[in-house]
């Protein structure tokens, strides 16, 4: 959920911008961000290859939990 909030923030997308990348609907992602559901596993993974696509990577960190960066560009 913060990660997504996160990673929209990284791109300067919006809910909607997000969703149309993702190809969910916007209040799928407010629902998902807000912790009032997981979205159905076909959904998250269009939002997670819709971050991969735009330069995002999930990766993990100390403690067990995830974060987010730019891919390095090499």
């Amino acid at each position: 959920m913060e990660q997504c909030r996160g990673a929209r923030a990284m791109l300067g997308w919006s809910q909607a911008d997000l969703a149309k990348a993702a190809n969910v609907s916007r209040q799928t992602i407010a629902d998902f961000e807000r912790g009032a559901h997981l979205p159905i596993s076909n959904n998250l993974t269009s939002i997670v290859e819709a971050f991969r696509k735009a330069g995002i990577e999930f990766i993990p960190e100390n403690g067990g939990g995830v974060g987010v960066r730019f891919k390095n560009r090499a």
